[in-house]
């Protein structure tokens, strides 16, 4: 059966089979495991009947050797590459003011341009003329 179709009580009631299913495989008895878990014998049958919560599930799992099953849960999803473009353009740069020497930072002297928010300041050198013998002015 797909489990797109399963109501939510369903596929509970599926986990909670399935989690039985792998108890009787070890012969192990609801006593054993629920004293392993930590929890009572009671809440240990609710959670085989599809009624639990989610750190019950998972320390059952644990006990029985299965916390494997919920590794595809826990992965991340892959990022889109289109998602991860359209956040790059959102990003406003800063440039730097000066080109590496103090000589040339003091003569490449920033103008301030606001753009957008009252944050988002882009610093863009000013451009110098070259003299004739190659030196800026």
């Amino acid at each position: 059966m797909r489990t797109m179709r399963m109501s939510d009580d369903a596929i509970a009631v599926q986990i909670g089979q399935a989690i039985r299913e792998r108890r009787l495989r070890k012969n192990i008895t609801q006593d054993d495991l629920a004293n392993s878990v930590g929890i009572s014998t009671p809440t240990l049958q609710k959670l085989e009947k599809g009624k639990g919560t989610i750190a019950t599930l998972i320390s059952t799992l644990r006990a029985l050797g299965s916390l494997d099953l919920l590794t595809h849960l826990m992965t991340p999803p892959p990022v889109s590459p289109l998602a991860v473009a359209k956040s790059k353009k959102s990003l406003t740069r800063i440039r730097a003011v000066g080109y590496g020497s103090a000589r040339a930072t003091a003569r490449n002297t920033a103008v301030h341009v606001s753009k957008g928010s009252p944050g988002s300041t882009l610093l863009i050198p000013k451009k110098t003329r070259r003299s004739q013998d190659g030196e800026d002015s």
